[in-house]
């Protein structure tokens, strides 16, 4: 445990947060210990937090669902089995027989669940501050670079669709306004509908970038989506 404290830069005055974090069920059962569910379901919480407000302040005017999608693969499993990899923290776990044959100290789910669990036991011993600087130490390259990467991938016409239809506003519809130039060099200009609403256009070299930024366009359109939610049912 002591190698581990100087790789995540924190020691613990509560070492038994840090054993408990570090503890699989299956280690629990076999042992009578307590085993880092509990911390888990702690820390899942703080790194939801901490990785919304990065979100919300570094991507500031961008809708709540393409939000929703980038926080949904930062706090993954498989980001955060990674990142344990990278800390060494398999070689930490406590293990029951069975899982520790099994390989379970490399398995991802068991990975990703310690990570939140000593999230959750940092919180604890060190307080909010010191949970958070660690979440933004772990995931620092992935709010300067990653994020940008996941934010240019995210469907918007995927995106606007649901979120039309939780608002009951039935499906967006896509008019080409007018197609112009040569057929190896086609431009499309085209504007998305929603009900009766004429919503904004665009152009594209191609139907499927035309439609990606003309929804783009309308989840940025604040005012809309204000007018939608104050007359929603």
């Amino acid at each position: 445990m002591r190698a581990l404290e100087q790789h995540i830069n924190y020691q613990f005055k509560q070492k038994e947060l840090l054993r408990e974090a570090l503890t699989h069920s299956s280690f629990g059962y076999e042992n009578g210990r307590p085993y880092n569910e509990r911390l888990e379901f702690l820390g899942d919480s703080v790194l939801g937090f901490v990785v919304s407000r990065a979100l919300f302040d570094q991507f500031p005017g961008e809708p709540e669902g393409i939000l929703s999608k980038m926080k949904s693969v930062l706090v993954s499993a498989s980001v955060l089995s990674e990142k344990a990899k990278l800390l060494g923290l398999g070689d930490s776990l406590f293990l029951g027989k069975g899982e520790k044959k099994a390989g379970g100290d490399k398995k991802p789910s068991i990975l990703a669940d310690a990570m939140e669990a000593l999230i959750g036991a940092i919180l604890l011993d060190g307080g909010s501050q010191e949970a958070e600087r660690f979440i933004h130490t772990i995931y620092r390259e992935d709010f300067e670079q990653v994020t940008r990467e996941i934010k240019n991938a995210v469907d918007f016409k995927t995106v606007l669709q649901e979120k039309a239809q939780e608002l009951g506003l039935g499906l967006p519809t896509y008019v080409v306004d007018a197609i112009e130039g040569p057929a190896h060099s086609r431009r499309f200009q085209i504007h998305v509908e929603i009900g009766s609403y004429h919503g904004p256009s665009a152009e594209g070299t191609s139907k499927k970038s035309a439609h990606q930024e003309c929804a783009k366009k309308l989840l940025n359109d604040e005012t809309f989506w204000r007018t939608m939610k104050a007359n929603a049912p």
